[in-house]
């Protein structure tokens, strides 16, 4: 949904335990090894997931009859609604070792921006742990090609891959304005940040038929007033507050009064995104990718 805005070492005691009391994920091979399936013949499959991302790829891909089940999430694995019915094992920094072993899960999948601390003491209690860094579109569709391997669901992970790529394909094609807006994407506002080359959102607008006004930089990264009124984006796109039902980031970017003479602000193009589908390398990538191509292309829509 799119709204517009006008005019304006573990102690060595500890891993003993959970070793003892935990035993499950002590004989699995290499969790690192990125073939064969997580199970074989009738054997149930559990699967923790580590990240919201990840658990969104996995409804995507899972099929009634694959004996594939997910048995742990995190708190903030809030989509499909059917995930909320699963027990957390903690928040993305409140991870719960005991918890997660304690489900003897044949199969724990996360990105780079789980925390680290719990992966590495998973991986040395021998829990089959994979982890994917998610910066692009690529990643994304090679994540969702490499769980369907690893869980023997390769022909629904290769079609829902085909059916992303045809989708983005066909928004690559649309009409677009020209010249490309200058786009900015409003990573969080206080303090002000900023999404740049190298980014899942950077390179959305550009597949939109945007230009990043911070292109020039890598990564996330905290911007000054000053340099975003230099670069004047004639589009600004704000994803609602991280989760938060109290915090309104496109509210604080008009309250600034510095940027009151943007021109996206002097024209009404400001717009609010749904930050997990804009932030969430899953499948919703390409719903992402559509909101930024209305955003951009207003004008001529």
């Amino acid at each position: 949904m799119i709204s517009r805005v006008p005019h304006f070492s573990f102690p060595i005691i500890f891993l003993l335990i959970v070793v003892l009391f935990f035993s499950g994920c002590i004989e699995v091979p290499d969790s690192n090894a990125g073939t064969g399936s997580a199970g074989t013949g009738d054997n149930l499959i559990r699967v923790i997931s580590l990240a919201p991302s990840e658990t969104e790829i996995f409804y995507a891909i899972n099929t009634p009859d694959s004996g594939v089940t997910l048995v742990g999430r995190t708190d903030y694995d809030d989509y499909p609604p059917e995930a909320l019915t699963v027990p957390s094992v903690g928040g993305p920094k409140t991870l719960s070792v005991e918890s997660i072993v304690s489900k003897n899960p044949d199969l724990i999948i996360a990105t780079t921006l789980a925390q680290k601390t719990v992966v590495d003491s998973l991986l040395e209690l021998g829990c089959p742990v994979h982890t994917y860094t998610l910066e692009s579109f690529d990643d994304v569709y090679s994540n969702i090609e490499s769980l369907g391997v690893l869980l023997g669901l390769e022909e629904s992970a290769g079609k829902l891959v085909d059916e992303l790529k045809a989708r983005e394909i066909k928004i690559i094609n649309s009409p677009k304005e020209t010249p490309a807006p200058r786009t900015w994407y409003v990573v969080n506002v206080q303090p002000l940040y900023a999404a740049g080359n190298n980014t899942l959102q950077g390179e959305t607008i550009e597949k939109a038929g945007g230009v990043n006004v911070f292109a020039d930089m890598d990564g996330y990264f905290a911007v000054s007033h000053e340099a975003v009124i230099e670069r004047a984006p004639e589009v600004i796109i704000v994803p609602t507050g991280h989760g938060s039902k109290t915090v309104n980031f496109t509210e604080q970017i008009l309250s600034i009064p510095e940027f009151r003479d943007l021109p996206a602000i002097k024209n009404g193009r400001v717009y609010t995104v749904d930050n997990d589908i804009a932030s969430r390398p899953g499948p919703r990538i390409i719903d992402g990718l559509e909101l930024f191509y209305q955003c951009i292309n207003a004008g001529i829509l």
